[in-house]
């Protein structure tokens, strides 16, 4: 197996030169057409769009929630909180419903985009500053010093809908992005480290943990990270999926690997309160998955 990897690692190091890209949109305004509306026309939606949300377990009541939240963004384009949760929206309908179904992979990875392009509206509608910074070319791991914590959802839905994104589209692409996303969310670290149950401890657990030695791997860190995002909040299952995923199998420990997943599988997915219970059943789905694949993982 170690003469396996060996050679995927050397064919991954050529391919650097090939991943894959996309274009950032960094304008004031949706791909939509702004309209006007009342005040009492906005509620309705907003409501609706949160109704819909509650229901996201149901692909198409997470669908409808993506169209609403358009909607709203379309509607009130410098409302950066209608744009985060858009992104967020989309997020959880590529990751807990289409990342199921290979042939969804394409729709998958436009609505990762999607997710992407919505995340970056918030940014510019918060912060003028920054939005003049990247239209004039600065790259994103500067331009992000002039944000503050408010920015803190939108830096980590765009970050964590690109990453998954860039995965998807392959490890060449996926580390075309890697200094970007990690500087992202080394901001979102320094702002609000426990924003989204200690989210940039997780992602630095799957940052050492994922990436290749010559490219910053260290299980070591990987393993700190997973265990101070555990500490705080035990309860929510995908830090435990992915510390499985990759600090477990990079560090060839089984024992670990198969803790952490049959602890999610075994789980009440509301242990930490109802309104996680549709992130922690999709992770329950991942980690049954996840744990069929034990033999090919570890020698």
């Amino acid at each position: 197996m170690r003469g396996v990897v060996r050679a995927t690692v050397l064919v991954m190091v050529a391919m650097l030169g090939c991943g894959g890209g996309r274009e950032s949109n960094w304008e004031t305004t949706p791909d939509q057409p702004t309209v006007q509306t009342t005040e009492e026309e906005r509620t309705s939606p907003s409501q609706q769009a949160a109704e819909a949300w509650a229901g996201r377990d149901d692909e198409a009541s997470i669908r409808r929630a993506v169209e609403l939240y358009g909607q709203l963004n379309s509607a009130e384009p410098n409302n950066a909180e209608h744009a985060v949760w858009l992104s967020r929206s989309n997020y959880f309908l590529a990751d807990c419903h289409l990342s199921f179904d290979e042939a969804k992979k394409e729709e998958m990875m436009s609505t990762y985009d999607a997710g992407t392009r919505a995340a970056e509206r918030a940014l510019v509608a918060l912060s003028s500053d920054f939005a003049d910074r990247m239209r004039a070319g600065t790259r994103i791991e500067e331009a992000v010093e002039v944000l503050d914590a408010t920015a803190v959802p939108a830096l980590y839905w765009r970050a964590s809908n690109l990453g998954k994104w860039a995965s998807a589209d392959g490890f060449a692409t996926l580390l075309s992005y890697k200094d970007e996303i990690r500087a992202v969310m080394g901001r979102c670290l320094e702002l609000d480290r426990e924003f989204f149950y200690y989210g940039p401890d997780r992602y630095f657990g799957v940052f050492y943990g994922r990436a290749p030695s010559f490219a910053g791997g260290d299980v070591e860190r990987s393993r700190e990270h997973f265990e101070t995002s555990l500490r705080h909040h035990p309860n929510y299952f995908a830090t435990r999926v992915l510390m499985a995923q990759d600090y477990a199998t990079k560090a060839q420990d089984r024992a670990v690997f198969e803790e952490q997943l049959n602890t999610v599988i075994n789980g009440d997915p509301e242990a930490a309160g109802p309104e996680l219970g549709p992130e922690n059943r999709c992770e329950q789905r991942k980690a049954r998955n996840l744990i069929t694949q034990a033999d090919d993982l570890f020698e």
